[in-house]
């Protein structure tokens, strides 16, 4: 084995994780090989997970954080990166904190979804508290994140104390800057998973 390329986390740049994917990349520093970590930030795909369900039931997202922005970015492009920094040189010792390419609101991620499935859906803004037990009845990737989601839990299980916000300082890495290829936008990884917002699951 000449590579290992890890999926981590933008959790770790951002010194929010120290237990859980650092002690991963450290293992892989220490291997005598070479390594490359990828550090993604918030998934696209989490939304389909936490807003499919009642997208699909009664066209409607319930979330307590209309105007939250981030820059999420496509599973697809997490794994473009990890290809490149496998096959191609130019990425050993180095650490990709990962992107998408645009801030984004959850209101405007939603209008995306609409568009992109061609069906008119309601946001209705709700209480931590409310979206908590949704989160929780919903059951999967839903439950088992909703206290971290939501702001009740840090990173690493603890009671959460204060609100998180990005260093603005840090390098925000798109797949653009690592392979040359324009990231994925909201709008192209909506449209690509129209289908599953439809579909019965």
């Amino acid at each position: 084995m000449r590579r290992i390329v890890t999926l981590s986390s933008g959790a770790v740049t951002f010194g929010e994780d120290d237990s859980f994917h650092l002690p991963v990349e450290r293992a892989v520093e220490a291997s005598g090989v070479e390594w490359t970590h990828v550090r993604p930030g918030e998934f696209m795909l989490n939304k389909l997970e936490l807003w499919g369900p009642s997208i699909r039931a009664e066209g409607v997202v319930r979330d307590p954080f209309p105007d939250q922005a981030w820059y999420p970015v496509h599973e697809a492009d997490i794994a473009d990166v990890a290809v490149a920094a496998l096959t191609e040189d130019g990425h050993a010792g180095r650490a990709h904190t990962l992107n998408g390419p645009e801030l984004i609101s959850h209101r405007d991620q939603v209008a995306a979804i609409s568009a992109a499935i061609g069906r008119e859906l309601r946001f209705e803004q709700v209480t931590r508290a409310r979206a908590r037990e949704l989160y929780l009845a919903q059951g999967g990737f839903a439950a088992a994140s909703a206290d971290f989601l939501l702001g009740y839990e840090d990173y690493s299980g603890g009671e959460s104390t204060e609100e998180w916000a990005p260093d603005p300082s840090i390098e925000m890495t798109t797949m653009k800057d690592v392979t040359g290829r324009p990231a994925r936008t909201f709008a192209q990884w909506a449209s690509d998973h129209a289908h599953d917002f439809l579909r019965q699951v």
